[in-house]
């Protein structure tokens, strides 16, 4: 409540037109730090990946108890999920963010893929393409999912030394709590209600301009069939989670709470944002393709981008050494290698994993590489002085073991 106080303090001040140059009372400054600790740096029971720490945390400590962060509220119903996509880029590359973010919205029926996925082994493509239904690839990781206007789906972008994402995970259950659903955290990034499914997450980080995302779904009255229709999730996963198929460890909240709608997750998420952000006094911003940054060259690029084959198909060409496995509580992984006079030429690793920059960083290192375990390990394992992160670091490591155990020298 101390730390509330003062984040409204410092927005009344913004608002009133002058900013507070003099010295911060010391229980303010007291109740800033103490409210920030818990957010910077990794906690030891925490699940989910905090960015941040030494510096980067008192720096964010600092940035809290200035008053320097502002939240922002925004959403759209445009229903193009490019748009969206684009509109999160936009955020992360271009735009100014100093303080948390939360970007509602829900897309037409469309199947998005991971960043590292292969679009044909995780979908039916020709299905898709009868059926006049959309494939788009995320820039964050994570798996194969099907989305329609019975999914909303909220993004948070936070500057990344106060990214955390088990607090957006709790803004994400309190929203849900004032709708009457307790729900709860289980796995890497789910949410599930009475055990099963209803929200997942994915997450990307831009370390050039210091800015994290995390964005995810909330199944409220979603086709659960096209997930049958147009979905084939690798078996292996099927299996170590006891299900014989996608669509049987899911739900829409719609099954128990028959009168849930978007407009009201929308509004649940804006109060709870708001108190747990201390954003009482910010407007909800409402994004339409007639927005300003929807104009600008920059956005318009983005969404070109996006909306490109090269982009969403990528490309499956043939190699000459192919490892796949599933590592439980990582990911899935399908490594392919094309392997020229024992060296590697080139390297496309396909993932669900949920820190895609660590899958583009090995692919970018394993080129030139002398196959082999030696060559291999030598090659990833100075990637180590960049993922300190609890996530990042366990993927790294996982990944990093299991390719060096299953090639030969």
């Amino acid at each position: 409540d101390r730390y509330r106080r003062a984040r409204a303090h410092a927005s009344a001040s913004s608002r009133g037109g002058r900013v507070w140059d003099g010295p911060w009372p010391v229980d303010v400054m007291a109740a800033a730090r103490a409210a920030a600790a818990p957010m910077m740096g990794l906690v030891a029971r925490r699940r989910g990946w905090c960015l941040g720490g030494g510096g980067a945390r008192e720096a964010a400590m600092r940035h809290i108890a200035a008053g320097a962060t502002t939240p922002r509220l925004m959403r759209s119903e445009v229903s193009d999920i490019t748009f969206h996509f684009a509109i999160e880029e936009y955020l992360m590359q271009k735009a100014p963010v100093t303080g948390p973010l939360l970007y509602l919205w829900r897309p037409a029926p469309v199947v998005t893929i991971g960043r590292h996925q292969n679009p044909w082994k995780e979908c039916k493509l020709a299905q898709l393409e009868a059926d006049g239904v959309g494939l788009v690839r995320r820039r964050s990781g994570g798996g194969c999912i099907f989305q329609d206007l019975g999914c909303s789906v909220f993004t948070f972008i936070a500057p990344s030394a106060m990214f955390n994402i088990d607090r957006n995970l709790d803004i994400v259950l309190g929203a849900l709590k004032r709708c009457g659903v307790e729900a709860e955290k289980k796995g890497r990034n789910d949410l599930v209600f009475e055990g099963r499914k209803i929200s997942g997450s994915a997450f990307k980080h831009a370390p050039d301009r210091g800015v994290s995302l995390h964005h995810g779904t909330v199944l409220v009255d979603t086709d659960l069939q096209a997930l049958q229709r147009y979905l084939t999730p690798d078996k292996r996963k099927l299996q170590a989670k006891g299900i014989s198929s996608v669509g049987a460890r899911v739900m829409n909240l719609r099954e128990r709470f028959g009168s849930l709608e978007h407009q009201g997750i929308c509004d649940a998420f804006i109060e709870e944002f708001r108190q747990v952000e201390g954003a009482q006094g910010v407007e909800v911003e409402t994004i339409d393709e007639r927005s300003a940054m929807c104009e600008t060259p920059d956005f318009l690029g983005l969404r070109a981008e996006l909306e490109s084959a090269e982009w969403r198909l990528g490309r499956t060409p043939d190699f000459s050494h192919q490892l796949e496995t599933r590592i439980d509580g990582v990911g899935v992984f399908d490594i392919r290698l094309e392997v020229v006079g024992g060296k590697i030429k080139e390297a496309v690793i396909f993932s669900d994993a949920l820190f895609p920059d660590v899958i583009d960083e090995a692919m970018r290192v394993l080129p030139g590489a002398d196959y082999g375990r030696h060559g291999l390990r030598a090659a990833l394992e100075p990637l180590q002085a960049q993922f300190k992160d609890e996530g990042p670091r366990l993927l790294l490591d996982a990944m990093t073991q299991w390719i060096v155990e299953n090639v030969d020298d």
